[in-house]
Order: C-alpha cells, then structure tokens, then sequence
C-alpha cells in the first residue's frame, strides 16, 4: 500500500515513486482534480484485483466483483470511470466508490457474488451521506415502542424498491426477534446457563434499529437494557438473509 507521501507526490506531478511499485497488471490513475489516486494491484499467483482509492492520509479499498475485470481506469473533472475487459463501465465519485455498502460476508452468502456486482454497478448511484433513518410505531400486547428503520447505501430511488420488503420484515418482527435472539443464545452460551435464563433472554434483548440492505438481506441490532449479558456500550446485530434466516451475528459499540 503506497504511503501518503507518495501519493502527495504523484498529485503534485512525480509519480514516478509510485509507478515503480506497481506491477506490469497493475492500473493507476492519477487525477489532481479530484485529489485522489485509483490504483488497482493484480497478483501474480491467480490474476486477483485489488482496488483502492488513496487520498493523502487516508486509503478505501473497492469491492470489486470477480465479474468485473478491470482493464482500464479514466477521470474527468469529478468522477472516476472504470472499464472492464467486456466492455462495461462504471462511473462514480472518489466517495462514491469506497462506499462501504453492506454485504453478508461470502462465508454465509451463497449470492455473494451477485450481492456485491449490484451494488458495485450502482456506484454512481450510492449516496455519499447516509439516508435519514425512518421510524417504525410498533405495537404489541405488551406496550408500543418504535423501531429505527435505516437503508443501507440506497438512494431514494432504491429506497423506494425496497420499502414494501422493509414492511414485510416489520410485519415479522416477532418471528425475526425470536429466531435472532436464539441465534445469539447459540453463539454465545456457555453451556451453565439455566433454563429459565434462556427461557428469559429474548425478554431481555430489544430490537432497537432495521438495516436494509441493498440485496434485501439485513440486520437486526438489539439492545440489553440491563447489560448483563453485553457490556454498556456494546450491543449484538444479527444479519439475516432476505427469507429471513439468521447467519451471522456481529457485536458493534
């Protein structure tokens, strides 16, 4: 990865240091007018692309889909343009591109590939501040209570397509919250824990926010007013895929 020193350098006009870094395979694209270097490393051992645009002090890697093989990179005044070797292109912003749009890791995702190609291919499209969340009245026996509703990288357009699944998995929330939070029992129990504990737990983890993402898969982000299972601070999400099976879960803060 080039250091910010030689990417001052090639925006100020010697590039020279970072050329001699890159690989026969590799593409670069310099353009000061939008203070930002695109270089796309290929290895040597099985052809794979690595993207990234680099600013100096600061680096974002690109997702590039398998799908798209790069063969060349061009700018104008405001926008990058990557062509593939079929003939395809893709235009976008500087923040555009490094975007990091949400995807199901591969591990779990038998449509990665598929996931990852659409929203690379909307890339002009990807709005470069996050979407105002909306809010969801939930009502049940219980009590009401709202539910943060949040598109991941859509634009209003994709927003849109997307709402009538988003009321789909609010009309399921119960199912939702119940498999989630059995899924994190899974992943998390220690094997002492009590009946009535695990009996008791989904009482305890609330859903507090819906992320949507681009391939109608999403994540659910519980909240533990208590804390006794998940520091203060620190709270469970749990993905899902867009049938509403649960396959990973990540702990933010």
């Amino acid at each position: 990865m080039p250091n910010s020193r030689i990417i001052a350098a090639a925006l100020i006009g010697a590039p020279e240091q970072l050329t001699d870094i890159l690989g026969p395979d590799d593409l670069l694209c310099v353009a000061p007018e939008l203070s930002s270097v695109f270089t796309v490393r290929t290895t040597s051992t099985d052809g794979t692309q690595t993207a990234m645009v680099d600013l100096p002090g600061s680096t974002a890697f690109v997702r590039l889909p398998r799908s798209f093989r790069l063969r060349q990179i061009t700018h104008d005044g405001g926008h990058f343009t990557l062509t593939s070797t079929d003939g395809r292109s893709v235009t976008g912003t500087p923040r555009q591109f490094s975007t990091p749009y949400k995807v199901i890791a591969e591990e779990y995702n038998p449509r990665y590939e598929q996931h990852l190609e659409e929203a690379f291919l909307a890339t002009g499209r990807l709005p470069v501040d996050p979407t105002p969340p909306h809010t969801l009245q939930l009502s049940s026996p219980a009590a009401e209570r709202q539910l943060e509703l949040h598109f991941d990288s859509a634009g209003p357009e994709k927003v849109t397509d997307l709402l009538p699944h988003a009321h789909h998995l609010a009309s399921e929330l119960e199912r939702i919250h119940r498999e989630g939070t059995a899924f994190i029992w899974s992943a998390f129990a220690e094997g002492d824990e009590t009946a009535e504990e695990q009996s008791r737990f989904p009482e305890l983890m609330v859903p507090q926010a819906l992320v949507v993402y681009r391939s109608g898969d999403f994540e659910l982000h519980f909240e533990e007013p208590e804390h006794h299972y998940f520091m203060a601070g620190y709270w469970p999400a749990v993905q899902y895929r867009a049938d509403l099976t649960p396959v990973h879960i990540t702990v933010e803060s």
